[in-house]
């Protein structure tokens, strides 16, 4: 009776690992789904920059206001699938400084440290992920 008991508490041991470590691989492949996202909305406002000197042109008809999500930015020329943006996990892509002639901010949230970004708020500007 003892040797099963102690034989569940190490079997019960194992499972608890095992689900502590699923938990963390799974963030951390919602944070590389992410960061893969904003290199993408990163490069789509680049190639928008480099066609028309502006990066306003994604808010007409698309995201004029902080606070909406990044899917509804005016960027279907450079990413056909932007409106299915979406993260993978409870957060969102959201626009924090509306698209002008010269910026834009993009806000996300990293669950885990990733290379050398912190778990946190994370902001995508011209001038890179901040």
């Amino acid at each position: 009776m003892v040797k099963l008991l102690i034989i569940i508490i190490v079997l019960g041991a194992i499972i608890g690992i095992m689900f502590i470590l699923l938990n963390n691989e799974k963030a951390k492949t919602r944070d590389a789904k992410r960061l893969s996202d904003i290199s993408r909305l990163q490069a789509a406002f680049e190639l928008m920059y480099s066609d028309t000197a502006s990066y306003e042109q994604a808010a007409k008809n698309g995201c004029s206001q902080v606070g909406m999500t990044a899917s509804q930015c005016n960027l279907k020329n450079y990413i056909p699938s932007i409106n299915q943006f979406k993260d993978p996990g409870r957060y969102q892509y959201l626009v924090s400084k509306v698209p002008s002639e010269d910026g834009y901010e993009i806000t996300f949230y990293l669950e885990k440290s990733y290379y050398n970004l912190e778990a946190g708020k994370h902001t995508l500007s011209p001038q890179g992920i901040k």
